[in-house]
């Protein structure tokens, strides 16, 4: 059954869906809206246009403007994603969707949010096609959303994958990406056969082991896309941009233009896979620069004012978590054949380094005697709450940076995987682990994929491990 998106919402650093394609301008960058320590080097930010708020009313006022430009239904499935949440200072109550979605009709659901990085958005967009595919809902609505904060901006600051200012992407002199924020809502439905429609053809879902062997592994498998244009990342640093290149290059003509979101949006952590798709759908038309890449691929620059649309757009998207997630999608008015659930086998595992969280120390080591004789075909990770770093992760006021990893959901997924060398489809969401969302593991059961779960009840370190729940 072919899958369209026939509704976008977006709350952006450049306003709304309507507000970006009216406008004859895009904002820059501007200050930090907190008082900057002496050691930070990225003091630069692309906020989310008319909002004064934060924490979790930030988030709630983001998900508001987006969910206020879709028309559905008082009873339609929402699936929600999101990297840090309200990134609340009790990290264990930044992810509970009765808080965040206060004021809307799916407050009171109790909702579980898919977190893993920057794919978040890409992983609830993949559920939810399951959940069209199988008859289980004949329509979605996927929002996902990230704000900026200064907890999330420190984390990032010692990570050292911030720029100091905006810089064109691509090049070998890219040191890292401006951050963002955004609210993304796509509304799925099933075509049948409405041409109009821009249909979706993915996402494919796997997983770095080594270097960058998923994103590849993603890419060929969408390869009969032929697309004209690629939403790409680019976020640097350039060691990381120029594996991303070259897994596009393996699969997708070198005269075929990318973009990148970041150039004007900033990077939108959870939210950024979906905007790429977003903004795919509902931008029209893109121009033609002077820059390329430095495997002299095209770079497509997006900017108002607009002239008028030549030819028919097939997109890919493609994503790569820090944690190692990978994602690829068309977008396009053409629908493709859904390719068979890739049945790879196991490859071999990876060695965690050290760990600074016993609950994760515990795991990895679970992990191994648990892999199971054959590989599912869809690995998800159910937490409770979201794992807090321990005390002596932090020095000062900053986190070590293996223990921000740590602490981001996904990265528990991703370290299952990797102790399994499972390269597959791997979803994290964190709440209510005996949440049904709709009929999900039955959506997978209906299209003859064989789903392995594991279950982290509780809180802290002390916490009960469900496998192959």
């Amino acid at each position: 059954m072919p899958i369209a998106i026939n509704g976008i919402g977006l709350a952006t650093a450049q306003g709304n869906s309507r507000e970006i394609v009216e406008s004859q301008s895009f904002r820059t960058a501007t200050e930090l809206p907190w008082a900057p320590s002496k050691s930070t080097i990225s003091r630069l930010c692309y906020p989310a246009a008319g909002t004064a708020l934060s924490g979790a009313a930030r988030w709630q006022a983001l998900a508001r403007t987006a969910l206020g430009e879709i028309v559905g239904s008082a009873t339609t499935p929402l699936l929600v994603a999101s990297c840090n949440g309200s990134a609340a200072q009790s990290w264990e109550e930044a992810f509970e969707t009765k808080a965040l979605l206060a004021g809307t009709q799916w407050a009171d659901e109790d909702l579980p949010v898919f977190s893993s990085s920057c794919a978040s958005g890409i992983h609830a967009l993949y559920a939810a096609r399951e959940l069209l595919t199988s008859g289980a809902v004949k329509e979605v609505l996927v929002l996902a959303a990230d704000i900026l904060a200064r907890s999330n901006h420190e984390n990032f600051e010692s990570l050292r994958v911030l720029a100091e200012e905006p810089c064109t992407p691509w090049q070998s002199s890219i040191s890292g990406f401006i951050l963002g924020e955004a609210a993304v809502v796509l509304r799925l439905v099933r075509a049948e056969d409405d041409a109009a429609l821009t249909m979706l053809n993915g996402p494919e879902l796997g997983s770095d082991l080594v270097e960058h062997d998923g994103l590849s592994s993603v890419i060929k498998t969408l390869s009969p896309v032929n697309p004209t244009m690629i939403f790409g990342q680019g976020t640097g640093p350039y060691a990381t941009d120029t594996a991303e290149l070259r897994a596009l290059g393996s699969f997708v003509d070198r005269d075929v233009p990318i973009y990148t979101p970041l150039s004007h949006f900033g990077h939108t952590l959870g939210a950024s896979s979906l905007l790429s798709i977003a903004l795919a759908v509902g931008l029209p038309s893109f121009a033609d620069s002077t820059d390329s890449t430095t495997d002299a691929r095209p770079i497509c620059m997006v900017a108002p004012p607009w002239a008028p649309e030549h030819g028919s757009k097939n997109i890919l998207a493609t994503c790569r978590a820090l944690n190692g997630a990978c994602a690829a999608t068309g977008v396009g008015r053409i629908s493709h054949a859904k390719p068979p659930p890739r049945k790879a086998g196991w490859e071999k595992s990876v060695t965690p380094g050290p760990l600074m969280n016993p609950m994760l120390r515990r795991l990895a080591s679970e992990a191994y005697e648990q892999r199971p004789v054959q590989p599912p075909d869809v690995l998800i990770l159910r937490l409770e709450k979201p794992l807090a770093p321990p005390p002596s992760a932090i020095i000062g006021e900053r986190l070590l940076p293996s223990a921000v990893l740590e602490m981001t959901p996904g990265f528990a997924s991703q370290l299952i995987a990797r102790c399994w060398g499972y390269t597959g489809p791997v979803l994290c969401l964190v709440g209510n682990v005996d949440a049904d969302l709709y009929g999900l593991t039955n959506a997978f059961l209906e299209s003859r994929q064989n789903v392995y779960q594991v279950n982290l009840r509780g809180s802290g370190d002390n916490r009960a491990i469900e496998w192959n729940v």
